[in-house]
């Protein structure tokens, strides 16, 4: 399912788990996300561009496949509140891992916007990275009050 949104359209796919991918795109790629959960994720995402302050929570993720570390990783961070930033090493010192691996993690995530990796910063207030699209990130933490 590709879902409009002011930046880019964003492709979805979902399982009996959860949401298994939600990424820019500008093309489907597939077969299309149907069902309850894919209609709720849509609704979500709109409401977020709409101004609203989903906090995507009672989403579920499928996770198949994805080591714990990783899986602990994106749980903390779906946990940063809207408007709100943290940085590589904070989040680093309290999972127990390098500021590398979380900056890994995040650029690896399939679960954009659901699992917030454009509020993760460096500790200075740069933005860092966001998979080559740093001007996304800086679009979206603008879009919730969280950077100038």
């Amino acid at each position: 399912m590709l879902i409009p949104t002011p930046l880019t359209p964003l492709w979805l796919e979902v399982s009996p788990e959860g949401v298994r991918l939600l990424e820019p795109a500008l093309f489907s790629r597939g077969r299309e996300a149907e069902g309850a959960l894919a209609l709720r994720v849509r609704e979500r995402v709109l409401a977020y561009f709409a101004g609203e302050r989903p906090d995507f929570l009672d989403i579920p993720l499928d996770y198949t496949g994805l080591s714990p570390v990783r899986v602990a990783l994106y749980e903390r961070v779906r946990r940063i509140p809207y408007g709100r930033t943290e940085s590589y090493g904070a989040l680093a010192r309290e999972l127990g891992l390098s500021p590398r691996a979380v900056g890994a993690g995040m650029r690896a995530s399939p679960f954009f916007l659901l699992v917030p990796a454009h509020r993760v910063v460096h500790a200075d207030g740069r933005l860092g990275g966001f998979a080559g699209q740093e001007g996304l990130k800086a679009w979206l933490l603008r879009f919730e009050g969280a950077w100038p």
